[in-house]
C-alpha cells in the first residue's frame, strides 16, 4: 500500500452526541462531512475513526453515562451504531460520497492474518472512493480484549494505512499545560516531547472513554510510527 495522501480523523463522542439529550449533533456532522468532502476534492483519502455509538444508544436502554455498566454500554453500542451510521450516511450522500463501517477488536490489529485482512478491506474501500468509518466493536469487547479507546485505535489505523496525517477532534481547543478549567491554564501550540505533559492530561468528558491522556498517547504512537 503506497503512502499517498491519506488522513485519519478521529471524532469524539462529545462532538457527535448532545450530552444532555444523547441525540446526534446534526450540525456538527454536516460540517464534518463538508470538510471530508473538501479533503477528498484536494486528493486525500480519508478514514474516520468515530466514537459515539454508546452515547447514542443509551436512551434506548433507559440509561445515562453515569448509570450505565459494562453490559449496558455493550448493548448501547449495538443500539447506537445504526443511528450513528445512518447519520453519517445521510449527510455523506448530500456531498456525493458513500461510507462503510469497519468494526475491529484488538485481536484484529495484533494477529497478522486478521491485521492484513483489515488492512486489505480498508484499502479496497479507499480505492473504491468510499470513506471507511472504523470503530472498536464495543458490543462484544471487554477490558481484556479491547484497544481501549478510539484515540489509540486511530493511531493504529493511521500506522496500518501509512497515513500522512492523524487528526484528533475533541470538544476543547487542544492541549493545555494544566486542567483548562484552572485559572491561568495556557494552550500548548506545539509539542516536542509528549512525556512532559502526561501528568497534566488526566480526566475524561462525561461521554468519552479517553480524554487528553489517550490523545497524547496516540500522538506518541503516531510520531513513533513516522
Amino acid at each position: 500500500m503506497l503512502a499517498s495522501k491519506r488522513v485519519v480523523v478521529k471524532i469524539g463522542s462529545s462532538l457527535l452526541a448532545n450530552p444532555e439529550l444523547l441525540t446526534p449533533r446534526w450540525a456538527f456532522i454536516q460540517r464534518l462531512m463538508e470538510d471530508v468532502c473538501k479533503l477528498r476534492n484536494d486528493g486525500y483519502e480519508v478514514v474516520l475513526c468515530s466514537s459515539g455509538a454508546v452515547a447514542l444508544g443509551l436512551n434506548m436502554l433507559g440509561e445515562t453515562p453515569e448509570t450505565a455498566g459494562l453490559r449496558d454500554k455493550q448493548a448501547a453500542a449495538a443500539c447506537g451504531m445504526p443511528l450513528l451510521l445512518n447519520a453519517y450516511k445521510q449527510v455523506a450522500h448530500e456531498f456525493g460520497f458513500d461510507i462503510a463501517q469497519v468494526l475491529v477488536t484488538l485481536h484484529d490489529l495484533e494477529a497478522r492474518k486478521r491485521f492484513l485482512n483489515t488492512k486489505n478491506t480498508v484499502h479496497r474501500l479507499l480505492t473504491g472512493g468510499i470513506v471507511p468509518i472504523v470503530n472498536e466493536n464495543d458490543s462484544i469487547t471487554t477490558q481484556e480484549i479491547r484497544v481501549g479507546d478510539n484515540d489509540r485505535l486511530a493511531a493504529k489505523v493511521a500506522q496500518m494505512i501509512q497515513a500522512e496525517h492523524l487528526v484528533i477532534l475533541t470538544c476543547i481547543d487542544g492541549l493545555y499545560d494544566r486542567n483548562p478549567e484552572e485559572k491561568g491554564a495556557k494552550l500548548v501550540e506545539q509539542v516536542e516531547d509528549v512525556s512532559e505533559y502526561i501528568s497534566v492530561t488526566e480526566g475524561t468528558s462525561s461521554l468519552g472513554s479517553g480524554g487528553m491522556l489517550t490523545k497524547m498517547q496516540a500522538a506518541n504512537m503516531a510520531q513513533n510510527a513516522g
